[in-house]
């Protein structure tokens, strides 16, 4: 007991080093090769759905939208938690009630850092309200997607990852990230798997629409570090720094919508699909990225989960 609480604890603590080194890396070329956005089109009578609309990111990308003449349903205005499925089922009857097209999906809502919490379905946060639950409402919003997609314009999915997907683990043993004593869970961590997830699911679902011919493309981006309400779990012992870096160094959410809105209304990356960019350019990602074969068993255990979940509410409910 004694030496894997041991062993747990320098985890924690080298995940901890690990994420904040590499960070401010990240941090250092974002200063140095800052690229702004190009003007964007206008994309009339085109529907976007963003979730984590009302803040941050979210909301300047919502914003970024509305001024080109999409029309965005903000998920927060109406209701989806993410860290429940069926929450997030909810959701996607309403939306196909009220719309009958979706050309556009942003997953931009999530967590960081924050202290271990199952969630309704019972899985690690965020695990659940980063990949999970954005995964089940691509897949659930998928048919709309598809019929809203022309060869002028295909539907676009924007799954926001980050650049600390690169430092992410995928142990398919332990995929769900459930953990019961405390020494056994480093949030960095599981933030840093969290985009790795989303990262990687990405680009199985874009070969997969590929293959069917579908009119719809996922792509993956880092948004850049930005000063947004995401780091209020973030430890005491460091968010003072992190304060100072921010007012000077940090991205403001409206310069960190700008690759968000890029890959939503560019006509630079029409038909473009499987792609990860950063600060608008494309660039490569980790190399667990190109493991076709255990890509394709990740994507499998995520719906299996999911069909578990949802299918256990289903007969709860009967």
């Amino acid at each position: 007991m004694a030496l894997s609480k041991f062993v747990g604890l320098v985890h924690i603590i080298w995940f901890f080093l690990k994420i904040y080194t590499f960070g401010f890396a990240a941090l250092v070329r974002q200063f140095l090769q800052r690229h702004r956005i190009q003007e964007l089109h206008l994309r009339n009578g085109k529907l976007a759905v963003v979730t984590g609309g009302t803040s941050g990111i979210g909301f300047y990308v919502s914003l970024g939208l509305v001024s080109k003449n999409v029309h965005v349903v903000i998920v927060d205005f109406l209701h989806l938690n993410l860290a429940s499925l069926k929450s997030v089922q909810d959701f996607v009857e309403n939306i196909k009630a009220r719309c009958s097209n979706v050309h556009i999906l942003v997953n931009n809502a999530g967590v960081m850092f924050a202290s271990y919490e199952e969630t309704a379905d019972s899985l690690e946060s965020h695990f659940q309200v980063n990949y999970l639950g954005h995964l089940y409402l691509t897949q659930s919003l998928m048919e709309i997607l598809k019929i809203s997609g022309t060869d002028e314009f295909y539907s676009r999915i924007i799954n926001v990852s980050s650049i600390v997907h690169n430092i992410g683990s995928l142990n398919l043993q332990n995929f769900e990230g459930r953990c019961l004593p405390w020494w056994e869970y480093s949030p960095h961590a599981a933030y840093a798997n969290s985009k790795l997830y989303i990262t990687l699911a990405s680009w199985c679902l874009s070969k997969q629409l590929k293959h069917e011919n579908g009119r719809v493309t996922v792509n993956a981006l880092h948004p850049g570090i930005v000063d947004t309400p995401l780091y209020r779990h973030v430890h005491w012992s460091i968010k003072w720094f992190l304060n100072c870096l921010a007012s000077y160094t940090y991205l403001t959410p409206l310069e960190g919508a700008d690759t968000v809105l890029y890959m939503a209304l560019s006509s630079n990356v029409e038909r473009e699909t499987g792609v990860y960019y950063d600060n608008c350019k494309q660039q490569k990602t980790c190399q667990l990225s190109y493991s076709d074969d255990v890509i394709k068993k990740m994507y499998n255990i995520s719906t299996d989960i999911i069909s578990s979940r949802v299918e256990c509410k289903k007969s709860f409910k009967k």
